[in-house]
């Protein structure tokens, strides 16, 4: 990465020759590859010194970003302790944990993108409000008489208080899903780093040993090839030719003797810290990673159950109220898209006008509720497919308390048959009263164009009566004769 770097920044600079470019392309990659090799030298000496700590995680950043050119964390993990003897129980705890992790990821994200959806008929949140209904109710030309003026404008607001209880509902579903991704995600990693740490030493740990190992054997061969130069030097015949052959044979083995001793500690220690590592380090990794396994289950996990349960009875009660005439939003009085038609100086101006907005404003409402009937009721009250997605995390968890909080969210089977009735009825509730504002517009279609009628024909006959006097008097004497 580091020569592709440099070879990219050289080449980038304007006017620069090839050979300038390779030249010091050549100087600056040997001065990497003698840092890198004075960086191993320093630590080549003890095999048992701690490597330089890169992060806090001995496996990369926590949060995992996969993609085609970066590698999944977990897979380089396993590359790098693969062929280890492992104990079977620090391999099933650390795929236990990451299957843990990745429902928890997978259960936070179904939750996010539900509570974060956009206003829309596209993505199914499409909210059940009648504003135009209401604007209508509260006009100086309603059309109706007070009881009728107040039962609708009633009626919408509390289609305006439920949509404040959905918007709170899924308020509180990203808070419990904010929990499930930060803490409950946090403290699977921390179980998670544990393991691997631990893996990582036993495999320092082994390259240790297996490279003692070897010395030692290197050492026993030299040794004996120095004996054997020894029972060569000694059968020379010239005095001077057999003392110096003697001489290194002997030298030689007391090398290797010396590099014997030194890999026999090399290999002793290498052994101490194995059997360390499995009486010890071991044990230490697995208490650590079961009890963030019981914090992240008992605690994020739980809260983020009783926090769905929470949203979801919040919402029953709050719409209970609001259907008692509590909880309404007090002056609820939106504005229209479509403007009030203009009185104007007819005879039924005053009734042309009331008709022409109660005819409009139930054309705006009828369109709304076809909308709403389209997108159905279910997908407001909760996410669809929510008892899937629960029940894989209810199943990557040990502990049954929290397995139980978490199947406990979505509805009984008698509970969600009632839920689909009552989404039934109110989809047959929503068609009839577009079909009702369809047909009292119609009516007032009717009425409006007769009243046009009538002033069209008013008009004419005032325009006859202003001609009659002047054809009076114009007219020829023997007409009257």
């Amino acid at each position: 990465a580091k020569r592709a770097a440099l070879a990219h920044s050289w080449a980038a600079l304007p006017g620069t020759p090839s050979v300038c470019v390779f030249v010091c392309m050549r100087r600056s990659i040997s001065r990497l590859s003698r840092s890198s090799k004075s960086e191993r030298s320093s630590t080549s000496g003890d095999p048992f010194a701690a490597a330089p700590v890169r992060g806090p995680s001995p496996r990369g950043p926590l949060t995992r970003t996969v993609s085609r050119f970066s590698a999944d964390p977990d897979r380089a993990h396993d590359k790098k302790v693969a062929g280890l003897p492992i104990d079977p129980a620090v391999t099933a705890a650390k795929l236990s944990l990451r299957r843990l992790r990745d429902a928890v990821d997978t259960t936070a994200s179904f939750y996010s993108k539900y509570a974060e959806r956009k206003r829309g008929a596209a993505s199914g949140n499409l909210p059940l409000l009648l504003p135009d209904l209401a604007e209508w109710s509260r006009h100086e030309a309603f059309c109706g008489d007070e009881e009728s003026r107040r039962a609708l404008h009633t009626c919408a607001a509390q289609l305006a208080a439920i949509d404040d209880l959905l918007a709170a509902e899924h308020e509180a579903i990203g808070r419990a899903a904010a929990g499930l991704r930060g803490e409950a995600r946090r403290l699977c990693e921390e179980g998670l780093d544990a393991v691997c740490a631990f893996e990582l030493a036993l495999r320092d740990a082994s390259a240790a040993s297996e490279a003692a190992t070897k010395a030692l054997r290197r050492g026993a061969a030299a040794g004996e090839a120095a004996k054997a130069d020894g029972r060569k030097a000694a059968a020379l015949k010239d005095e001077k030719r057999r003392q110096a052959a003697q001489a290194a044979a002997q030298r030689a083995q007391e090398r290797s003797d010396a590099d014997v001793v030194q890999a026999e500690g090399a290999v002793r220690r290498a052994e101490e810290l194995l059997a360390r590592l499995a009486s010890d380090a071991q044990p230490a990794a697995l208490r650590a990673a079961a009890e963030a396994r019981q914090r992240a289950e008992d605690g994020p996990v739980a809260s983020a159950a009783e926090g769905l349960r929470d949203a979801y009875g919040c919402f029953a009660l709050g719409a209970a109220r609001v259907l008692r005439g509590c909880q309404l939003p007090s002056g609820y009085c939106p504005t229209a898209k479509r403007k009030a038609p203009k009185e104007t100086g007819a005879r039924f101006a005053s009734y042309v006008v009331q008709w022409t907005l109660a005819k409009r404003r139930g054309k705006a409402a009828a369109a709304l509720l076809d909308e709403f009937a389209k997108s159905g009721l279910e997908a407001l009250l909760s996410p669809p497919g929510e008892e899937a997605a629960l029940e894989l995390l209810a199943a990557r968890c040990e502990s049954e308390e929290a397995a139980r909080r978490l199947r406990a969210v979505p509805l009984a089977e008698e509970a969600q048959a009632e839920a689909a009735r009552g989404c039934g009825q109110c989809h047959s509730a929503c068609v009839a009263l577009s079909a009702a504002c369809g047909e009292f517009r119609l009516l007032l279609k009717e009425w409006v164009a007769s009243a046009d009628e009538y002033e069209k024909r008013e008009k004419a006959r005032r325009g006859l009566a202003e001609l009659a006097p002047l054809c009076f008097f114009s007219a020829p004497r023997y007409l009257f004769l």
